[in-house]
């Protein structure tokens, strides 16, 4: 049993205090620290997907609420990060951890659902602003996870216990890899989509108005200038994607 200590991207600070369970998956018992002292929050059951054979490799499943992985009424402990009406997150999600990244530092939860209790009650929409205060935890959580040392060694575990044919850590290197090829591919197209259409702008007449009713805004290089702006800012993007993933 460890316990560590981590900011969110939104500039919140947890601890976490974590226990490994028989089958290698982790459970991080999470308190907020403020100023006045230490909130409880609830706990987060981490392991890789439980799918033997995943349509998409290297997703990491977050459970909200510790216990059954089956029946979320038989959970407890489940995080409240919602509203007065809404306190508790419930059910669980499945992530990519290649999606975030120094353009989207924050996974996006599509469809997280919330509860006026813990259990024993349907399910309802999160508000945005629950969704975003629990979508800024479990990244940081799911990016503690990824750090542990001995990551490879419950990966492998879980694979065992769900008959999985690749271990998690194994997919993700071949899921990061495929990525970091294909936004390498994305860039260099881009590049040489921007040097064709500065090519094609200097080459253009100094005066290209060839009409009164022609505005400077609807001029060619004008128009071509802003296309290259637009691709140079896409290019930015996936170079900051780029980086931090060969970073990782």
């Amino acid at each position: 049993m460890t316990v560590q200590t981590f900011t969110t991207t939104t500039g919140a600070t947890y601890s976490a205090e974590s226990t490994i369970g028989e089958n290698g998956e982790v459970t991080y018992a999470v308190k907020r620290i403020v100023q006045e002292g230490v909130i409880p929050v609830g706990s987060f059951v981490i392991h890789p997907d439980y799918d033997a054979e995943p349509t998409t490799l290297g997703l990491v499943n977050v459970q909200f609420g510790a216990g059954s992985a089956e029946d979320r009424h038989q959970r407890t402990d489940v995080p409240a990060l919602g509203s007065a009406n809404t306190p508790f997150v419930v059910g669980h999600k499945k992530v990519n951890p290649l999606e975030i990244s120094q353009v989207s530092p924050i996974l996006r939860l599509q469809n997280l659902a919330g509860a006026q209790y813990a259990t024993g009650v349907h399910a309802v929409d999160m508000s945005g602003r629950s969704a975003l205060r629990t979508a800024d935890l479990v990244t940081a959580l799911v990016v503690e996870w990824m750090k542990r040392d001995d990551l490879t060694e419950l990966t492998a575990k879980y694979a065992e216990f769900i008959k999985a044919e690749t271990t998690w850590t194994e997919q993700h290197a071949k899921t990061k890899a495929d990525k970091i090829n294909q936004l390498t591919t994305e860039i260099m197209s881009i590049g040489e989509r921007i040097a064709d259409l500065t090519k094609e702008r200097d080459e253009l007449p100094e005066n290209g108005m060839t009409s009164p009713d022609v505005t400077p805004d609807m001029a060619p290089a004008a128009q071509l200038t802003g296309a290259i702006n637009v691709l140079n800012l896409k290019r930015a993007d996936l170079s900051a994607e780029l980086a931090t993933l060969t970073q990782a």
